[in-house]
């Protein structure tokens, strides 16, 4: 598996086949143009849209670090207090009060974030999902979501601590092409081993060792969907073997797969 490459020099979506009516070189090469530029705007879209998303969970994490801290120092101080014996004064009773308070907003906080992140973990491939970091990370998530209330503002530091890691690992993922090595069906029941290229979160292409089977793929609110598209197959198996050796670079021309 190799880290990432530019997916802007491994896809080019272009027709897979010719118009019925004859069209001269120049207006044909205008044509393939336009919809390239357009399949780089739907990509980077989904780009962006991630970025942005992303861009929110970071800064949310970041206020709810900064209020861990803030909370931690007040903690502290008001144990120092405590211990100078004015436990029953007013001021005291307010700010145990205030702290409560607070870390029951942090507890509500983390558990907003564990609710989000869990909505979209069937965007993960499944291989990516099975890597031993991001099952464990998984697990953890799953399991502090069956908390009951009364056990939710335990370790919360923790909790915090799993859902950034693991939004990071995604982050990585999003950003680079992957490639796996998967046992996949065909519509008549029959098995194959293949490899499959994910362009991040975006698509993925899937081809067996003779080529006589490919398939494309899409994420979904119900996980990956694949399509059989054995007319991609020599196009696929050229791809892999740019996205898996450090020779035969070429660019390689296959269609956008719509969702």
């Amino acid at each position: 598996m190799r880290p990432s490459i530019p997916i802007i020099a491994l896809i080019l979506a272009l027709p897979l086949s010719a118009q019925n009516a004859p069209v001269s070189p120049t207006e044909e090469l205008r044509t393939q143009v336009s919809e390239w530029v357009e399949t780089m705007r739907k990509i980077q879209q989904e780009e962006n849209d991630w970025s942005r998303d992303q861009e929110v969970l970071k800064n949310y994490k970041e206020g709810i670090e900064k209020e861990i801290a803030d909370l931690k120092e007040q903690i502290a101080s008001a144990k120092t207090r405590k211990d100078g014996g004015d436990q029953q004064s007013l001021d005291k009773v307010a700010e145990r009060d205030r702290l409560v308070a607070a870390q029951d907003e942090l507890t509500r906080q983390v558990r907003t974030l564990e609710e989000a992140l869990t909505k979209k973990l069937p965007l993960l491939p499944e291989p990516f999902k099975k890597a031993a970091r991001i099952s464990v990370a998984i697990e953890s998530l799953q399991r502090n979501l069956q908390l009951p209330a009364d056990q939710q503002i335990d370790e919360v530091g923790k909790r915090l601590t799993n859902v950034t890691e693991l939004l990071a690992e995604i982050e990585k993922f999003q950003q680079s092409v992957q490639v796996y090595s998967e046992l996949r069906e065909d519509s008549k029941g029959h098995e194959y081993n293949m490899q499959v290229i994910y362009f991040g979160l975006g698509l993925a292409f899937a081809v067996n060792e003779d080529n006589s089977f490919a398939l494309a793929g899409r994420p979904s609110a119900d996980g990956w969907k694949f399509q059989e598209r054995n007319d991609l197959a020599p196009q696929i198996q050229k791809l892999l073997v740019t996205a898996t050796s450090e020779k035969d670079v070429s660019f390689t021309n296959l269609p956008l797969i719509q969702p």
